[in-house]
């Protein structure tokens, strides 16, 4: 009996508050920290003994009903590799050199099935002319203690009882977490994806999610299992409280599929503190702020005026984009010591980098509710083409005209159906952050409440600008960008290393992703470069390497700061208080797993988003570095998700043996042996191909959207 498959879900809803993308090269010097030994140790460690159990649950109940265990193997020992091994008495105990799982071989059964044959006819000994395949019940000629020759009902018992170990497995340990105190997300919204569901629904920074569904006062983890695993048809119902107004709503949200999964799109809560590992330094005007910021420091007041939570921040920094401001941070004394100083701390302004490219503006793709745009009769597909008389221009810098409009009657040109069209809207005064941080996300027009894509088609280039004097033209589509550290650059300035087209980001009709270009734009190092891949209309492609300049007029708006996520501590108040939760998030655990499956086999979801056992281990070791309790729970996702899959109705898993079992004990014979190599032989390849796809998502090379 083995795990025959190590597979975990990757479906989240959201953002993430911060990410970071590892080069192979970096995650080896990561791996060479001391410091990241103890985080190694404990994900071997944790990922070893979710497999452990598993397989010791087949050992234990087939030793007590007498099944000569040969080998209790952690890992595959494929053509007899193995890292290590010993025997005690009629058992060789050992870790096989292929780390994909695990198993317990028993005398007389093999769930290779070329192996199958050639191990029955082992099973016979010296009895005689034994059966070729097992019958009902005992029977006399098989050797006693083998696999084949037990009871149907001990046979299910022996299948079982690795999925029954796990399920058991994950109760103890979430128990074990929630007795330490686990640190959850919280449901604040921190920013929303311009035109995603929780943005049309009105959604915005500094919203507090009260409730999904019937579920009261949720953590992040909540959200992202509700919309992931919600009918997207019928919708997700939340509970909304603002702060800023005291006031409280219910909204049915319908998430959305365009990234292949379905998301609401809101972005994970940030505190006020800055991370306690800021690596090279913080990007943009932050990292030139005096005195320094340094990890650990908690903002309390801009100019002054004090801040609560990061909505608050971001409503005073939104103000004040254009000057210098004087942030009153709190920073801890040195280690051990409970004393806290309070400084001064001055950050410049953060001038908007920009190409000088002008993209083309498509048809509006959302309109919010309850927005200027709604009032004024705005539609989804409606093409913007003049503001007050004006043309539209840069679509980059329309929400930076409103906003200087904001209060008073502005007359918009829109074209619908093709027929010109005249609205007056009045703009409203935004004190909150909409940004496209994610591929494929238009720009917001927060001031109309109007998400508006916008393509990589070059509609005008600004004389003496980047794009000018690299010899962009008119009408010519940059097909892919990429990012250029200067640590990249050789001493002529060009790349050093590969350009070929599978570098960078691509932009197509389908991903018009340019908002989001411009956007990561403004948090790269300085000294950053761009080389762009430009198609000219003949379809002609060539390459073009340009430095971003400072756009007159315009700011950023965060100037840079990053923050730690906002935690809340959930921890059982005593230890019948531990099992319930524990029991709790078990429940949910196992259940996410059938609804992923069933969403995953409707085609409702996408099966990218599955990770093996790479990702399985990137994922613990996040989860480790998060704390103990939060590796705990990791570890209770994983044993439930490995007791679910592997109780799968495939022949060569658990689940397989299981539906042989039982066609056993109500036909009263079982399988034939024709019907059981070939449906295993089947299972074997399915069993192999999603491996070898999961093995292809984890290394790269199947792209995840």
């Amino acid at each position: 009996m083995g795990v025959c498959l190590m597979m975990g879900m990757m479906a989240a809803d959201s953002f993430p508050a911060a990410g970071v993308l590892l080069a192979a090269g970096s995650w080896a010097a990561w791996l060479m920290q001391p410091a990241n030994w103890w985080v190694i140790l404990q994900v071997a460690g944790g990922l070893g003994f979710v497999i452990f159990v598993h397989e010791l649950g087949h050992f234990l109940v087939a030793k007590a009903c007498g099944v000569k265990c040969e080998k209790f193997f952690l890992g595959f020992d494929v053509g007899g590799l193995k890292l290590a091994s010993f025997k005690w008495g009629e058992t060789e105990y050992g870790i096989g050199a292929l780390p994909l799982g695990g198993y317990v071989k028993m005398l007389g059964q093999d769930d290779n099935p070329s192996a199958a044959a050639n191990e029955a006819q082992r099973a016979r000994g010296t009895m005689g002319d034994l059966p070729a395949e097992p019958v009902a019940g005992p029977h006399p000629v098989w050797d006693p203690r083998s696999y084949p020759a037990q009871s149907v009902p001990k046979r299910m018992a022996i299948i079982s009882a690795g999925v029954i170990m796990n399920t058991i497995f994950a109760f103890l340990m979430a128990s074990w977490a929630f007795g330490l105190g686990v640190k959850e997300l919280t449901c604040a919204v921190s920013s929303v994806r311009p035109g995603g569901a929780a943005w049309r629904a009105g959604m915005r920074s500094g919203d507090e999610i009260t409730a999904i569904g019937s579920r009261q006062n949720p953590i992040f983890t909540d959200l992202q299992k509700g919309v992931t695993l919600g009918d997207v048809a019928k919708g997700v119902e939340f509970t909304i409280h603002r702060p800023s107004d005291n006031s409280t709503r219910t909204v049915t949200l319908h998430p959305d599929t365009d990234l292949g999964v379905p998301t609401v799109g809101v972005t994970s809560p940030f505190s006020l503190t800055l991370p306690k590992d800021l690596g090279e330094g913080l990007p943009g005007s932050a990292g030139a702020a005096q005195p320094a910021l340094a990890a650990g420091d908690t903002i309390r007041a801009v100019d002054g005026q004090p801040v609560a939570n990061y909505a608050e921040l971001i409503g005073l920094l939104n103000t004040r984009s254009d000057k210098p401001v004087t942030l009153t941070v709190e920073r801890a004394g040195l280690a051990g010591s409970a004393a806290v100083e309070t400084l001064a701390v001055e950050i410049p302004v953060q001038p908007l980098l920009a190409t000088g490219m002008t993209m083309t503006p498509l048809p509006i793709k959302a309109v919010q509710e309850g927005s200027p745009a709604a009032a004024a009769g705005i539609q989804q597909g409606d093409l913007l083409e003049t503001i007050d008389g004006a043309a539209v221009g840069d679509p980059l810098a329309v929400e930076a005209r409103l906003r200087s409009m904001a209060g008073r009657s502005v007359v918009l040109t829109l074209r619908r159906e093709g027929a010109e069209k005249s609205l007056t809207v009045t703009p409203r005064a935004v004190d909150w952050i909409e940004e496209s941080r994610l591929p494929m996300s238009p720009v917001s027009l927060a001031s109309l409440g109007v998400a508006l894509p916008v393509a990589a088609t070059v509609a005008a280039v600004e004389p003496e600008s980047p794009a000018a004097r690299a010899g962009i033209q008119t009408g010519e589509r940059v097909v892919r960008v990429r990012f250029l550290d200067p640590q990249e650059l050789g001493p002529d300035g060009k790349p050093a290393g590969a350009t070929g087209p599978d570098k960078g980001l691509e932009l197509t009709d389908k991903s018009p992703s340019w908002p989001y270009v411009a956007t990561s734009l403004q948090m790269v190092p300085a000294g950053t470069q761009l080389l762009l891949r430009v198609a000219a209309a003949d379809g002609t492609e060539r390459d073009v390497q340009l430095v971003p300049a400072v756009a007159a007029g315009r700011f950023v708006t965060d100037r840079g700061l990053v923050f730690e996520p906002l935690y809340r501590n959930v921890k059982a108040g005593s230890f019948a208080g531990a099992l319930a939760l524990g029991g709790r998030k078990v429940l949910e655990d196992l259940s996410l797993v059938y609804r992923f499956l069933q969403k995953l086999t409707s085609n409702q979801i996408s099966p990218r988003l599955l990770g093996g056992p790479i990702e399985i281990a990137k994922q613990a070791g996040k989860s480790a570095e998060e704390g103990f309790s939060r590796l705990l729970l990791f570890l209770t996702m994983l044993s439930a998700n490995l007791a679910v899959v592997n109780f799968l109705p495939i022949p060569v898993l658990d689940g397989g043996h299981m539906v042989f079992l039982a066609y056993e004990w109500l036909r009263g014979k079982p399988p034939s042996e024709g019907v059981v190599v070939a449906l295993s032989y089947l299972g074997l390849i399915l069993i192999l191909s999603l491996m070898l796809f999961v093995f292809g998502l984890d290394l790269g090379l199947i792209p995840r959207h």
